[in-house]
């Protein structure tokens, strides 16, 4: 019997080119129509498996880096921080990202089409409801990135043809060349993933998965992020009902920690993140988060021997964050391998890596991913108050709420006077609070304005007017060559 394939399309690609006369695959958590998914314990190792998949550079520090790079606050990747991509010039670490994206949602679809398939006898209605919704909340993140990196994101007009490359069946020799979809289609079917998400993937118990909190938060993040940069309000009033639904759900080993520092000495066990990048392996920290533990350290960081410096190499906002009580907590010394002592962001470098024989899971290197933590629910609600007409003090009051809850730091409320300073204080809140964790600053910087009325992101790289096509990547060149139904971005070769 033929087995399932799960390669991304271009690892497929390259076997048809290559080697058209292997085509059999097996998923890497060694499911397939032969032992594949039968009952609700398959059903879970199929789900799990999905899970595998979001490791490496693509989704961890690297990402992150790369948007804080694009945004302007550092100058860590040359072609992030230049914003200089075309098709011609594709590089290994976009392509790896597109196919890293597809990974994930084929290892999704390889869960969902199985899953869908077990009837009464072999799963409970309900536990097969809510794998479905935990599958297609995974797929929907694959599409996100996907959107959010290689698409339109930001376009209002729906009919903008470069949205996503939208998979919902496992990749085989018949289904490898797939249009895109129009902007506005991509949001409904992202949105459609989400919204049965939302109504059946099991309530938040460890960030370790995903879950239906998860999915609220993503849709809600989805509508900002469109409507704050085109200065729209449409869908922010759901948005803003999604925030408060998870603020208000009293979630149990889900809220905001008194102290910021146990917050990144627990890492992925603190009660702060709804999702973060946790992958089950030993001496995980080896493996994942090489930005965190090698690059940042090693190349972008303050050399204590060579400089006075102590500004954890930003390019712009030192004089902002150095003057807020966090930047103590969350900037600090560490060691790489060698003993060099550098100065940088400890929050997420942690010690650095020592090397092979000291990084352990008994060392403190518990590098990771916090793809959301619950502060960032206060700065998003600021946000959306701010955004559907509540009054200063009304729109600023979540912010200071979440500050209030500090003890280590102690940090002053906000008071802002006038609607420029709100939308500054709320702006400069994300990249305190979440610089190098999420992509959360990167967004704010494409939507917020400042007071002359040009976006962050050009005041912070200081070159003039965005164009504004080059806030996605180029499809790669090798899913341009072997996809002949798909379309490169408008404005690149």
């Amino acid at each position: 019997m033929k087995k399932i394939i799960y390669i991304p399309l271009i690892l497929l690609t390259f076997l048809i080119v290559s080697c058209s006369d292997v085509v059999d695959v097996e998923p890497s958590f060694k499911l397939n129509s032969q032992n594949g998914i039968t009952n609700s314990v398959n059903a879970r190792a199929a789900v799990d498996g999905v899970y595998s998949t979001l490791d490496g550079s693509e989704y961890d520090g690297g990402m992150m880096t790369a948007m804080a790079s694009r945004a302007g606050f550092v100058d860590w990747s040359g072609s992030e921080y230049a914003m200089e991509w075309s098709q011609s010039g594709s590089n290994s670490t976009q392509q790896s990202k597109w196919q890293k994206y597809y990974e994930t949602i084929n290892a999704a679809n390889f869960a969902i089409n199985g899953i869908s398939n077990l009837d009464e006898t072999q799963i409970d209605q309900e536990e097969k409801n809510a794998l479905l919704g935990e599958s297609r909340l995974l797929r929907a993140w694959g599409h996100i990135f996907v959107l959010q990196q290689f698409s339109h994101w930001w376009a209002s007009d729906d009919n903008d043809p470069d949205g996503v490359m939208y998979r919902e069946e496992t990749v085989t020799l018949e289904n490898v060349h797939q249009v895109r979809l129009n902007v506005g289609d991509s949001y409904e079917k992202i949105f459609e993933d989400l919204d049965f998400a939302i109504a059946n993937a099991p309530g938040f118990s460890d960030s370790k998965y995903m879950s239906k909190e998860l999915a609220k938060v993503l849709k809600a993040k989805l509508l900002l992020f469109r409507a704050g940069f085109n200065t729209e309000t449409t869908g922010l009033d759901e948005a803003l009902s999604l925030i408060n639904e998870v603020l208000n759900a009293n979630i149990s080993r889900f809220s905001m920690q008194e102290d910021l520092a146990e917050v990144y000495e627990d890492s992925w066990d603190s009660q702060e993140n709804l999702f973060s990048g946790y992958i089950e392996a030993l001496r995980r920290d080896y493996y994942t988060s090489s930005w965190y533990r090698f690059s940042i350290p090693y190349n972008y960081s303050n050399r204590v021997e060579l400089t006075d410096d102590r500004d954890g190499d930003l390019k712009r906002g030192y004089e902002w964050f150095s003057a807020d009580p966090r930047w103590d907590v969350v900037t600090g010394y560490c060691w790489p391998r060698s003993n060099r002592e550098v100065f940088t962001f400890t929050k997420v470098t942690r010690l650095g890596d020592w090397g092979e024989d000291t990084n352990t899971e008994s060392t403190p290197h518990k590098y990771n991913t916090y793809f959301f933590r619950y502060p960032e629910l206060y700065i998003l609600k600021s946000e959306l108050l701010a955004r559907t007409g509540a009054s200063i003090a009304e729109a600023i009051a979540p912010i200071n709420t979440m500050r209030a809850v500090r003890t280590n730091p102690i940090i002053p409320s906000l008071n802002p006077t006038t609607e420029q300073e709100l939308m500054d204080a709320i702006f400069k809140e994300y990249f305190f609070e979440t610089f190098l964790e999420n992509g959360s600053e990167y967004f704010a910087s494409t939507r917020f304005k400042d007071s002359a009325g040009a976006r962050w992101i050009e005041n912070l790289r200081g070159e003039g007017v965005l164009e504004i096509f080059r806030l996605c990547y180029n499809i790669p060149s090798i899913e341009m060559e072997l996809n002949n139904l798909i379309h490169q971005n408008y404005q690149l070769d």
